[in-house]
């Protein structure tokens, strides 16, 4: 028989993992420059006050930005990493045997829907930073949370790869008390199953003797 699959806690923390190193990575100024020079286009889009990428986790400033922007940058991070958290949380609840091509999937949108929500703050804090008008604090949200989700879709899939692969860990053996149980519902009534794991060994193992017995008169 093929042991049940070690799924629920290794996929959440495998996409916990995931999702820390990729907003780790982002927060490096060497992965930061090889997404700027393959998407020039991000450039644009910054200087019209949208996010650009999904936020890194940085301890401190890169190039002339204030400390106020980092530490922004930090709890949107943070607050992408909490979302991916949350989504595995109550997908591995719903569908905790879940296949492979869910599973990836899920990993993949928690990404998306983390980025977007992230966004929604990185907007909010732009707004505040800059002082934008009332339309400001509409405009600035809703594109952050457009952007995030299109960077999370876009980048989702390092950390939807890897709740994928990791689900399918198997365990090496079953639980001793599985294992007994699943043998004395087959051969031995459960309740009798019961009454005879309460008794002393050396009580069980003499009425096995005297059932020996009588089969043999």
């Amino acid at each position: 028989m093929t042991p049940p699959l070690d799924r629920p806690r290794s996929v959440l923390l495998a996409g916990l993992t995931a999702a820390l190193l990729l907003v780790l990575a982002l927060g490096t100024g060497t992965v930061w420059l090889r997404l700027t020079d393959a998407f020039p286009t991000v450039l644009h889009a910054a200087a019209l006050e949208v996010p650009p990428f999904l936020p890194g986790l940085r301890p401190d400033p890169r190039g002339d930005s204030t400390w106020a922007f980092t530490l922004s940058e930090d709890f949107a991070a943070l607050l992408l990493v909490g979302v991916v958290a949350l989504r595995l949380r109550r997908h591995v609840l719903r569908h905790p045997y879940a296949g492979v091509l869910r599973r990836l999937g899920a990993g993949w949108s928690a990404v998306a829907l983390g980025g977007a929500v992230a966004g929604v703050f990185r907007g909010l804090a732009l707004a505040r930073m800059t002082g934008a008008a009332p339309l400001g604090w509409t405009v600035h949200p809703l594109a952050g949370a457009v952007s995030g989700a299109v960077w999370g879709v876009l980048l989702g899939w390092t950390v939807g790869l890897a709740v994928a692969l990791v689900g399918n860990r198997r365990l090496r053996r079953l639980p001793r008390l599985r294992e007994l149980r699943r043998v004395g519902a087959t051969v031995v009534p459960p309740a009798r199953l019961a009454r005879v794991g309460r008794l002393p060994r050396r009580l069980q193992h003499g009425e096995n003797h005297r059932a020996a017995g009588m089969a043999r008169h």
